[in-house]
């Protein structure tokens, strides 16, 4: 059931108090090219799907004053945003750049996770179009699904967030509002009443647009509302997944795709303590590299860690190891 208090004038209320309140305490870039990819083709079995309802805005924040971001930056820190929220007790650990106009890249797939999860019914069966199977830009990451595949709309969500292929971002929004522009408009509200107040999308992949930009702190305010959904819980911290659909002709496909996280298939490793339980990359020449998490640790706290425009892939997880060994576990 939706909050009685409207989600509008909670935006509004939490975009005030951004600026008056405070919290209680104190290589290579790397590319998503084919070369890059990690996904088979095998023969299929259907899977289940189940029906999901989303819970409304009830998630509270950390909210970070202008004034307390002013802190010395740590040497080790060269990415132009990061930040450290204890989930728990609402609190800011560290943050530098949390308000600077970024680029998103990948990150942007979080918002449009999250209105799936508010408006999509997971048992429906998702036709591909053409527009969603066409993207022309070069080494644009995709799921590589065809025009007139059918996929299960939970199948396409996992595939979309996990492998992070921006074909299967066009079609769940196009299956949610007819077009990816109309789905847009729809990210965009949905995103206000949240407070996200200095983001502004034009897609729902995050493939580079000049009019398609965020904060750190309003990635930190997206995250934070998912990590009140056990569906993307569950799908956001999968090392591994397989797809099964059909397609044009009724024929079956299963597609197997591997997380783009390099902690979940380990190839780089979380300081001692911490586990995964969400998280979501980003990359573009233009946004450098990203990566938001949700972790537990061994205090028994959850933690959001996000690390914007690192300049090279090494580096992005060299820095969030270091902005996560801040919480001294």
């Amino acid at each position: 059931m939706v909050s009685k208090i409207k989600p509008v004038i909670f935006g509004v209320i939490l975009a005030c108090l951004c600026m008056t309140a405070g919290c209680s305490k104190d290589e290579n870039l790397f590319s998503y090219g084919e070369e890059n990819s990690k996904i088979s083709d095998i023969t299929s079995v259907t899977g289940v799907s189940h029906l999901y309802e989303a819970p409304p805005y009830y998630r509270n924040v950390c909210v970070i004053p202008k004034e307390d971001v002013k802190g010395d930056k740590k040497d080790v820190f060269t990415a132009k945003g990061l930040l450290l929220v204890d989930v728990d007790e609402n609190t800011m650990i560290y943050a530098d750049g949390i308000y600077d106009q970024l680029y998103p890249a990948s990150l942007t797939k979080l918002a449009t996770a999250l209105v799936c999860l508010k408006y999509g019914n997971m048992e429906d069966d998702v036709k591909i179009s053409y527009n969603a199977s066409h993207i022309s830009e070069p080494h644009a990451k995709t799921c590589y699904l065809q025009e007139g595949d059918v996929i299960n709309f939970e199948t396409l969500l996992t595939s979309f967030l996990v492998y992070s292929g921006n074909d299967a971002g066009i079609a769940l929004a196009e299956h949610i509002s007819g077009t990816e522009k109309e789905f847009m408009k729809l990210v965009n509200e949905e995103l206000k009443k949240l407070g996200a107040v200095d983001t502004h999308f034009v897609n729902s992949h995050g493939l580079h647009d000049d009019k398609h930009y965020t904060t750190v702190y309003d990635m930190y305010l997206i995250l934070n509302e998912l990590s009140g959904y056990d569906k993307f819980l569950e799908i956001a911290s999968k090392s591994t997944y397989i797809a099964d659909f059909k397609d044009a002709e009724g024929n079956s496909v299963r597609k197997v795709y591997d997380s783009t996280i390099q902690y979940l298939t380990g190839d780089y490793k979380l300081p001692k303590g911490f586990t995964i339980l969400a998280g979501k990359t980003g990359t573009t020449s233009d946004a450098g590299n990203c990566l938001a998490l949700l972790v537990s640790a061994k205090d028994g706290h959850k933690y959001i860690a996000i690390v914007m425009k690192a300049y090279s892939y090494g580096s992005l997880y060299s820095q969030m190891n270091e902005l996560l060994k801040l919480t001294k576990q």
